[in-house]
């Protein structure tokens, strides 16, 4: 069955081209919100893009917008966008895609990430799907809505932004705000196949928005182009990131380092592979010099970000998860629960360490032969079936090393596998440097059509139910556990399946923290 698109779509492809048609007046904001809606109620059934949708309200705004004058219309004048689900919004509760969360906190409430897009014109018509609390997987056992991906509804959409990745490749909305701590923006930008920016950790206000890793944790914006990014990032921080502005520095002469040893690395698909060569063929073709760049920081800032979040994330959850364990989905609460057994010491060890390697790190790229901006793809494969279970470790993760250092990060399309699947393209550069990432991206795109390619779900389509979580092995089970002893001092009690992935994931945890201790010792 062939889905109907709304007939404006045919002036414009993406969230940038929407703002200029809504400006000038070819469409009105009424218009776009109806259709965002109408193909909503089609589409979310299946692709479970939404936890709340809030129509009264976004066309009671449209109205408003649509009343405006020309000098008072705002940069995203009109446009509909959509927020992750752990973000405040007055029209309705943050559930975090939890049944333990309290849905009363900062009811009637904007965070002030919210406030700045509506200040800037934007009008909000729900928010959308996560992984619990901002980590995981979906627990079939939960009620919440589950996220397909558009390319294939048997998929996974990657985590955690999941309904913004969905709903920008299916075209129901153009843009959202999402956050991410190990890849949570890029991720589903990579695997749904639209763009999504890392901004510098802290740029954008995080305030009136659930932690998972306070220091890692960072709000950005996805869109279907790095000037779709760039618009939003405008509107959140108040600076102009329009590509084509002052201060970017564009593609010609731009320093690309490459480390070979992560693009031939096991694991990165021949696919992946060939796209990422011809993305750089691409560059170099609008006057980028690519260069061999090693990043032998990367396996320790890896560990870095994996200590620090999952500790960190215990901090922030432990207690909640002690009183209403049952209530959390079975993937989050299994990872939060291994940052028991770690401690404050090895934290924050692993929080120096990473400071000292960004600061190394930093020094290499402005050095001799130094680079401004890393190319590497943004995840090493397509996305993976529900039904293929991805044990911790079992798929390089190319983007979690740059929360460990702050730095920002854009995912963009880069091509396609054999079966269709979307493949991103990853830019990484210096804190602040997001013109530069979006001006190269902005540029890439002009010279590319990968990121206007749209997915085109059947809304009559019967995916299967998710599997349960498969058997834990190979962990542990001593009497003397340290793991066990850690839980029982937090005062949780998991069953016995529980403690069996609990168990696993954290001996892997406690093994890369304490190796990455005795890799970098603090200085005599």
């Amino acid at each position: 069955m062939e889905r109907r698109r709304p007939r404006m779509e045919q002036s414009f492809e993406t969230l940038s081209g929407a703002v200029h048609a809504l400006r000038t007046g070819a469409v009105g904001s009424r218009e776009l919100v109806d259709a965002a809606l109408a193909d909503a109620d089609a589409l979310d059934p299946l692709l479970g893009v939404f936890v709340t949708r809030f129509p009264e309200q976004a066309l009671a705004a449209a109205r408003e917008a649509d009343a405006l004058p020309a000098g008072e219309r705002g940069p995203l004048h009109g446009v509909p966008l959509a927020v992750k689900d752990n973000f405040a919004a007055a029209e309705g509760p943050v559930t975090a895609q939890s049944p333990a969360h309290d849905p009363g906190l900062w009811r009637g409430l904007d965070a002030p990430a919210v406030t700045r897009l509506r200040s800037a014109g934007a009008v909000v018509v729900g928010k959308t799907t996560m992984a619990e609390y901002a980590m995981g997987r979906p627990d079939p056992a939960h009620s919440f809505p589950v996220p397909r991906n558009p390319w294939d509804v048997e998929r996974w959409t990657g985590g955690s932004s999941t309904g913004n990745g969905a709903g920008i490749a299916s075209g129901i909305f153009l843009g959202a705000l999402g956050t991410d701590t190990s890849g949570s923006v890029r991720l589903p930008a990579a695997l749904c196949g639209t763009t999504g920016l890392k901004p510098t950790h802290g740029l954008v206000p995080l305030d009136r928005c659930l932690p998972l890793s306070p220091s890692q944790d960072v709000a950005g914006p996805m869109g279907v182009s790095a000037a779709d990014c760039g618009l939003l990032l405008s509107a959140l921080t108040g600076r102009s990131y329009v590509p084509g502005g002052t201060g970017e520095i564009g593609v010609r002469g731009l320093r690309i380092g490459v480390p070979r040893g992560l693009v031939d690395a096991p694991g990165v698909t021949g696919a992946c592979r060939s796209a990422f060569t011809e993305a750089l063929r691409v560059l170099a073709e609008l006057g980028a010099e690519t260069r061999e760049f090693e990043l032998p920081e990367f396996s320790s800032l890896l560990a870095v970000n994996a200590t620090v979040m999952l500790g960190e994330a215990f901090a922030a959850h432990g207690a909640r998860l002690a009183a209403r364990w049952e209530l959390h989905g079975r993937a989050f609460r299994r990872l939060a629960a291994a940052g028991a057994a770690l401690g404050p010491g090895l934290v924050d060890r692993a929080r120096l360490t990473g400071a000292a390697l960004t600061a190394g790190l930093l020094e290499r790229m402005g050095g001799h032969g130094g680079v401004d901006v890393i190319a590497t793809p943004t995840w090493p494969a397509g996305a993976r079936p529900y039904h293929q279970e991805a044990a911790p470790g079992d798929e390089l993760n190319l983007t979690a090393p740059w929360n460990a250092t702050g730095f920002p990060a854009l995912a963009l399309p880069m091509g396609a596998d054999e079966t269709g699947l979307p493949l991103s393209l990853q830019l990484v550069a210096r804190p602040y440097a997001e013109r530069t990432l979006l001006g190269a991206g902005a540029a890439y795109q002009r010279a590319t059509a990968w990121h206007l390619r749209r997915a085109t779900p059947d809304p009559a389509t019967r995916p299967r139910p998710l599997p349960e979580p498969p058997p834990v092995e190979g962990a542990r089970e001593t009497a003397d556990d340290l793991v066990a002893a850690a839980l029982t001092a937090a005062g949780l009690t998991p069953d016995p399946a529980d403690l069996t992935a609990v168990r696993a994931t954290a001996h892997a945890l406690l093994k890369s923290a304490h190796e990455l201790a005795q890799a970098h010792p603090e200085p005599a």
